[in-house]
């Protein structure tokens, strides 16, 4: 699937974003960057960007931020535009400030692709129409996983998680309908679940381009203290991506 709306990055008073451009073309997506809020202002209200969300730095150059981030926004396609604070942890004045503008998602440095990924795809609101249920709060994490299915094994990464299914970096998903079973190791020890696979994201045409290559799992057996662990891990990886 196209993504239709571009994303904005724009940059701060410290170093220039034009790395944090480049890697969110690189994995998909439309992206301008502003160099100044000047430069923002003219770039959103030329329509033809279809710009829908916006990563700004902690340090963004205006003098009363609720005030210049309403103001971009109302400047956007239906007055509609979402904001991603990125960058380095800021201390508490700032943090406020941008509670105050309303600014809600964070990208605290270091993070890998799968976060940002996973954060311009929220405020996008993209995954309406992605692969597994939203029953329960999905995030991010970072771990490996190891997927059975009538006697074979093969490794994955985990792109996203819930404690009712999981969504899994692999270059060979298991056809849609498949039973299998996922074992990922959480703390201590591991963690495996019985799930079927609901969705592929496979190359061709209907690739999604703004998702890992891979494949949706619903659980459909995961033990309640192994369900416990999920949802902890879960719940940590969610408060690292909200202010």
């Amino acid at each position: 699937m196209p993504i239709e709306r571009s994303v904005l990055v724009m940059d701060g008073g410290g170093a220039p974003r034009s790395a944090l451009a480049h890697r969110l073309r690189r994995i998909g997506y439309r992206t301008l960057r502003a160099k100044s809020p000047e430069d923002g202002f003219r770039l959103v209200e030329e329509h033809r960007h279809l710009i829908g969300v916006a990563l700004i730095p902690p340090d963004l150059a205006v003098i009363d931020l609720p005030a210049a981030l309403t103001a971009l926004a109302a400047s956007a396609p239906n007055g509609q535009l979402s904001y991603i604070v990125s960058g380095q942890p800021p201390g508490p004045e700032p943090l406020d400030e941008l509670r105050a503008a309303g600014v809600r998602l964070a990208l605290w440095e270091p993070y890998d692709d799968a976060r940002l990924r996973f954060q311009v795809n929220r405020a996008l609101a993209l995954d309406e129409a992605a692969s597994l249920p939203r029953r329960e709060t999905r995030a991010p994490v970072e771990l490996a996983a190891q997927v059975f299915q009538a006697g074979r094994q093969k490794p994955a990464r985990v792109y996203t998680l819930s404690s009712g299914g999981v969504y899994l970096e692999t270059p060979r998903p298991t056809m849609r309908g498949a039973r299998v079973e996922v074992e990922l190791t959480i703390g201590a020890g591991p963690v495996r679940a019985a799930g079927v696979v609901v969705y592929t994201n496979v190359p061709g045409n209907l690739h999604r381009s703004n998702l890992p290559v891979g494949m949706g799992i619903r659980f459909s057996d995961v033990p309640e203290p192994s369900c416990a662990a999920l949802r902890r891990l879960v719940a940590e990886a969610s408060l690292s991506l909200s202010l």
